[in-house]
């Protein structure tokens, strides 16, 4: 059980550290990512205003030192000093460098109202030819004509469409090194938080150990201490059970001492699952040999037809021939004797508010046993009606010392332990066990066990 819960530890330890570095590696390169975009349409937004050309004082003018001084003596040229660049994302027209003409290599088409290229321009990039830069120039119409986006990629570039009196003219702008760039920076990012999680995966695999090493002291003292208690439990029990044999020999039988037989008889029940239930928790390996599961289910559920017989409830038992399964069979045997043993507990059929039974109080509580081989998988189902219910799932019934209805157990006796010792075997097999209710009125077990 330790060893269950410092895996449980370990791996959300380690998932929550992926979470936050999957958060934060995220939102860095959606961030990048942006920012490059936005630089990207901003150089196209100065390209599609001044007719794919970069404004000739970019190239003719120094930087002055301060934005006051280059607007009271504007350059000569094409320049336009009343132009607002502020609409750039906060850059202003200061912020461009110089050498962003030389750096960029982009190209542009322009195409008429008709959808006919009528002119292109690749003196600024080598990569591309004619009829590629048209090929591109018309894969992007097509989409600009049919849901109007005006920006975005195809292949390495960033593109934007701008609608003219003659038609539409386009701008491309190279990105590969920027997108290589970005590739790098992800592939690095994600390589470093994988490293990093192998690191504190491997810490804290270290560290827990150490963490529930007090934990696992204090179990084990716990554990000792129900293996020794069960143990001096049985001998005062042994000495009571023949002291009320003598007397019953001595005197005649009565109730009181058919009584203290019962409590008795409870008594060691109870301690012997507990001591059962300590032992599973130490996860001892079990004896696995092969055996014939049908045989097991049918022995074991044969034994249980007079005690249903005894208490007025119907016991059917269905169970496919020829079933073998490599396990434990002494404990599969008492698994189902468990189920069954609960079953007959609690079996019951439905009454009304005034505790008489409904229209169908006739009928006996059922109980049904069946197995079914599903391909390398054994199914084992124990079905039984009962009295009410929440519908839906009852996973809660297997938790240790349970119990839905203390004044009901008070009479059948039952501890809260049995179906605890049941997952526990189940689990032992490599099988998983369910409780489910699907109509409130009738309760269904399944263990699913391989085979091999």
């Amino acid at each position: 059980m330790i060893l269950k819960l410092r895996r449980q530890f370990i791996i959300v330890a380690t998932c929550s550290i992926l979470a936050v570095l999957v958060v934060i590696i995220g939102a860095l390169n959606i961030i990048n990512f942006q920012v490059m975009t936005n630089r990207k349409d901003d150089i196209l937004e100065l390209l599609s205003n001044n007719d794919g050309r970069f404004p000739e004082s970019m190239n003719q003018r120094k930087t002055k030192e301060n934005k006051e001084d280059f607007l009271k003596d504007p350059p000569s040229g094409d320049f336009d000093p009343s132009h607002d660049f502020s609409s750039f994302r906060g850059l202003s027209r200061m912020e461009f460098p110089r050498e962003m003409m030389y750096e960029t290599r982009f190209f542009t088409v322009s195409i008429g109202s008709d959808g006919e290229v009528t002119s292109y321009d690749l003196g600024r990039i080598a990569s591309v030819e004619e009829d590629l830069a048209k090929q591109y120039a018309q894969t992007i119409l097509k989409k600009h004509q049919k849901g109007n986006a005006s920006k975005g990629y195809l292949d390495d570039y960033r593109y934007l469409v701008t609608d003219t009196e003659d038609g539409y003219f386009i701008v491309f702008v190279d990105c590969a090194t920027d997108i290589q760039s970005f590739r790098n920076t992800l592939f690095a990012s994600v390589s470093v938080s994988f490293l990093g999680l192998v690191a504190v995966f491997i810490l804290v695999l270290i560290f827990s150990k150490k963490v529930f090493k007090p934990v696992e002291a204090s179990y084990q003292k716990q554990k000792r201490f129900i293996t020794d208690a069960s143990h001096e439990l049985k001998t005062p029990l042994t000495i009571i059970s023949a002291n009320v044999e003598v007397m019953e020999m001595e005197a005649e039988e009565s109730h009181w001492s058919q009584s203290i037989k019962k409590q008795i008889g409870r008594m060691i029940t109870l301690v012997e699952q507990m001591v059962t239930l300590s032992r599973m928790d130490e996860q001892l390996e079990t004896v696995r040999t092969r055996f014939s599961l049908s045989d097991a289910l049918q022995d074991t559920a044969q034994s249980y037809l007079p005690v249903a017989e005894s208490n007025k409830k119907e016991l059917a038992i269905d169970i496919a021939e020829n079933v073998f399964m490599m396990g434990d069979e002494k404990q599969i045997r008492q698994m189902t004797g468990l189920l069954l043993d609960n079953a007959m507990k609690y079996a019951s059929v439905k009454t009304d508010s005034e505790g008489e039974k409904d229209k169908a109080g006739d009928e006996k509580p059922r109980i049904r046993l069946t197995l079914r081989q599903k391909g390398k998988k054994a199914e084992i189902v124990l079905w039984n009606t009962v009295d009410q219910i929440e519908p839906g799932d009852q996973e809660e019934l297997f938790e240790r010392f349970y119990r839905p209805d203390r004044s009901r157990n008070s009479k059948t006796g039952g501890s809260g332990i049995g179906l605890s010792i049941v997952k526990s075997i189940v689990e032992a097999h490599r099988g998983k066990i369910t409780a489910v209710s699907k109509d409130g009125i009738s309760i269904e077990f399944k263990a699913t066990l391989p085979l091999s």
